[in-house]
């Protein structure tokens, strides 16, 4: 197959340290998608592909050349009111 396997890329974005986070409540949780490298610009328009339905952050690991990039989402609660115009 020729390409690098999903725990491989996981351990090369370090996925385990981000597990961490979401078990001592830093992160509320996170979802990540994992693309080829060819895939980048098409993938980063509207949030990365994950939307703009709701308050996030979007984090880009980009290693030139390793053949993947993965794309991290974090749900956020920035506590902005409701009825700001």
């Amino acid at each position: 197959r020729g390409g690098k396997d999903y725990s491989e890329i996981c351990s090369h974005y370090y996925i385990e340290e981000d597990r961490k986070k979401i078990e001592s409540g830093e992160f509320r949780n996170l979802d990540f998608v994992i693309c080829k490298e060819s895939d980048i610009a098409k993938l980063t328009n509207s949030m990365a592909g994950f939307g703009m339905e709701q308050s996030q952050r979007v984090i880009i690991e980009y290693d030139k050349g390793y053949g993947y990039f993965i794309v991290k989402r974090i749900p956020m609660e920035y506590g902005i009111s409701e009825d700001i115009p």
